[in-house]
């Protein structure tokens, strides 16, 4: 069962080479008209969505809707949808569904019983994706994601299922060399000082889990 979707396409008024920003907001409602407002506000302010996560907001009050943004235009992004799915059979079915109109899941997010997906569309073509769990730990992550690297998948995205890790893999061209990494922050003011040292050293945050006070960033070389 869909709950609400949101699509539309991304216009840009400037190139962007390469990421020099990124900022990470979360939205207290999940009114389709406001997350549309809010969403294309910083589209046209030239920020890219990358990621969302379901989770209390930083006070640990009311359930919020997480998003990342980057500014990279190099990648290809075209287009964003964000849907939600109340199953594992709707959840791929769905994303069968929104890759025949060239929609590349991005990134899942799953509370409560329901899975919300991110969805983008890249001047590349996506032509195959998959979706793999393994045990919540650094070895589970790196084991699952180095098996799949060297069959041509890039990591997009990971979420918590019932205390499982489901990592979300796509084969796509990007413009990346795609080596990747993982760090853990204990709060905003960590990942925030976190995020700008590794942008320093040339990664992109490509991915958001929030567990608990841990902000889990994945990154892409840029």
């Amino acid at each position: 069962m869909r709950k609400f979707l949101l699509i539309l396409a991304i216009i840009f008024s400037a190139t962007l080479l390469f990421s020099q920003s990124w900022v990470l907001e979360w939205y207290k409602s999940g009114n389709t008209n406001f997350l549309s407002n809010e969403i294309t506000k910083k589209v046209n302010q030239g920020y890219l969505p990358v990621g969302i996560e379901v989770a209390p907001d930083p006070n640990g009050q009311i359930v919020s809707l997480y998003v990342l943004y980057i500014q990279d235009q190099s990648l290809g992004i075209t287009a964003w949808y964000l849907n939600t799915y109340t199953s594992d059979i709707a959840l791929e079915n769905g994303i069968n569904a929104m890759g025949k109109e060239n929609f590349v899941p991005k990134e899942v997010a799953y509370y409560d019983g329901t899975y919300y997906v991110l969805f983008l569309k890249f001047r590349n073509t996506a032509t195959a994706w998959t979706i793999q769990n393994t045990v919540n730990s650094n070895q589970g992550l790196s084991s699952t994601i180095n098996k799949y690297d060297a069959m041509g998948y890039v990591p997009f995205g990971y979420t918590l299922v019932k205390g499982a890790l489901s990592i979300l893999f796509v084969k796509i061209p990007l413009n990346t060399t795609a080596a990747w990494n993982v760090q853990v922050y204990h709060g905003l003011t960590d990942m925030k000082r976190g995020i700008s040292t590794r942008y320093g050293q040339g990664w992109s945050p490509w991915a958001l889990l929030i567990d608990g006070n841990d902000y889990i960033i994945m990154y892409l070389t840029n």
